[in-house]
């Protein structure tokens, strides 16, 4: 075994003996090193990479955890939300660390979070599913960016996907057109889904079936660029992504 060859084995060995240990900082400081080094022999290349990529990505969420857990609730609260961005992944773990001790104040305060017309209504049902999960029940005003409607909405009711009547009907209208085609089935459902949360709070205008119809033969044009579907509804769902993308 040459030199280098043993170099770049007995640096990988003291990687995964650091990370045996947690000590994913000096695990990185390490990989960094070498991947800032101008040669690195072939065979050696996609590993350093590798342990590259994952150890950032642990690095980083063990310094958000840090950097969260030295913060007071009243402290996270003032974070969650500046009036222009709302963070939420510091929402999230607010409410795991805090749910018991959240109280009316608090609660008007993140009722801005659901009242504020330039957050998209998928970070907006993410925070109810949050506040659900730790069983809080609190009514807010919950804005529909797109809809420019106002309605009530209390985390613990049945307001996911999965428990709204019309689009659970038309959910199944689809994975019986499709049953022979789950490849086409999935994509409507995605396409059903986004729907759902641009209309959340409300339903379109369509029939269950009309709509169940019009989507799956919407989706075979992404399979098939000769087939036509129905123009106006084209334009319809082209409103619905534009308004998804504007608002993430």
């Amino acid at each position: 075994m040459d030199k280098l060859n043993k170099y770049y084995i007995e640096t990988l060995k003291k990687v995964d003996s650091l990370l045996h240990d947690k000590r994913y900082e000096e695990a990185f400081e390490l990989v960094s090193q070498e991947i800032a080094s101008p040669y690195i022999p072939m065979e050696y290349i996609e590993r350093f990479e590798q342990l590259y990529v994952e150890l950032n990505k642990i690095v980083m969420v063990n310094q958000i955890k840090h950097q969260y857990n030295s913060m007071s609730k009243m402290e996270m609260l003032a974070k969650i939300y500046d009036g222009k961005k709302f963070d939420v992944n510091l929402f999230s773990y607010l409410i795991g660390k805090f749910y018991e001790k959240l109280d009316h104040v608090d609660f008007q305060y993140i009722n801005k979070v659901f009242n504020a017309k330039h957050i998209a209504n998928t970070e907006k049902i993410f925070a109810l599913q949050q506040l659900k999960l730790a069983n809080i029940s609190y009514t807010f005003d919950f804005f529909n960016n797109v809809l420019n409607k106002t309605f009530k909405m209390n985390p613990i009711d049945s307001f996911e996907y999965v428990n709204h009547p019309y689009f659970q009907n038309v959910k199944q209208k689809i994975d019986d057109i499709l049953l022979k085609n789950p490849s086409l089935a999935t994509l409507s459902n995605e396409l059903l889904s986004i729907i759902y949360e641009y209309y959340f709070g409300g339903q379109p205008s369509f029939e269950p079936s009309v709509l169940a119809n019009k989507l799956t033969d919407y989706v075979k044009t992404y399979f098939d660029q000769s087939h036509k579907s129905d123009i106006e509804f084209k334009l319809w769902i082209d409103n619905i992504m534009q308004a998804k993308k504007i608002l993430n």
